[in-house]
């Protein structure tokens, strides 16, 4: 399964309901894969929260957690010229691209919250709560 970056997030700082929901999803994922530009991604979305919401010491332990749980992070170079390609067709971020073509590659699909994303690629991704079942 392809992690999306907030999926990851919400599980390690347990956020709202999502908290709970992507825990027993990465719990449930069989294992855990994502773009190597996820920990840029992940490093941001800590340093957001960090400013308002988690302590400064939660956003770094954070970090720390998420290099052990991943089981594979796939290179940007290996992902990025398709996940240009398809950016430019869907009109779509690139950031996010690169999670559905590693997707493609893998022949799994984005475990996610985004609702664009979603709605763009829906053979491509899944919602947590379906994933759940």
């Amino acid at each position: 399964m392809i992690i999306d970056t907030m999926v990851m997030a919400y599980a390690l700082v347990g956020y709202d309901v999502f908290g709970p929901q992507s825990k027993a999803a990465l719990r449930k994922a069989d294992e855990l894969v994502a773009p190597a530009s996820v920990e840029a991604e992940l490093v941001s979305t800590f340093w957001q929260w960090g400013r308002e919401r988690i302590p400064h010491t939660t956003a770094l332990a954070c970090c720390a957690d998420a290099a052990q749980l991943w089981n594979v992070l796939i290179p940007v170079k290996e992902l990025w010229s398709e996940a240009l390609t398809l950016a430019f067709e869907s009109n779509h971020s690139p950031y996010d691209t690169l999670f559905v073509v590693a997707a493609r590659k893998r022949r799994t699909k984005v475990l996610t919250y985004d609702k664009d994303m979603l709605k763009r690629f829906p053979e491509d991704t899944i919602t947590v709560p379906a994933f759940l079942g």
